[in-house]
């Protein structure tokens, strides 16, 4: 039976006219879909499920230590099935907690906050990912069932482009 997330990520997928093909589960970590455009592999895709996070008072976020955690188990699954980045790799997260946004991910991947007047804040102690992130094309955001954002890792334009195109995102600072 598909986790929540997952038939999230799926039909949006399939929204945008490509096929989801889940990969079983075995002893060995590896991602969800292998998402195919016109009969070929186009890319991988791991889901991870952002759970509902209490907040403790005076204490660290753990929203990003918990986005961290997915963006470090998804490295480690992209790794057993595509390490050489053959295709393009992308990492879903489907958030379902209402207090966290699209820019959480920013933070967690930068170390840094946006604040309301536009600049950007250090976060002391945030766990680093850097060596993990190259691995990763493409990061999406979904709150509930909806994308609402996604994020480009990387410095591959043709994974960019080809992402761009399957996925019919717009970037609007091009």
């Amino acid at each position: 039976m598909a986790k929540p997330g997952e038939t999230i990520v799926k039909q949006y997928l399939e929204s945008n006219g490509l096929i989801a093909i889940k990969i079983p589960e075995s002893n060995i970590k590896v991602v969800d879909f292998e998402v195919h455009a016109k009969g070929e592999l186009a890319f991988y895709l791991e889901e991870k499920t952002l759970e509902l996070t209490p907040l403790a008072w005076k204490s660290k976020d753990p929203v990003y230590n918990a986005i961290a955690k997915h963006i470090k188990e998804a490295v480690k699954q992209f790794k057993s099935v595509n390490p050489d980045k053959r295709v393009p790799n992308a990492l879903a997260i489907t958030n379902k907690d209402p207090n966290r946004n699209v820019n959480h991910l920013f933070s967690t991947l930068t170390g840094q906050v946006i604040t309301a007047s536009g600049k950007l804040h250090w976060i002391n102690n945030l766990k680093s990912i850097e060596d993990d992130l190259s691995l990763i094309d493409l990061y999406l955001w979904f709150d509930n069932d909806q994308l609402s954002g996604h994020i480009w890792e990387g410095d591959c334009l043709e994974h960019q482009d080809k992402l761009t195109f399957l996925l019919g995102l717009m970037d609007y600072y091009n």
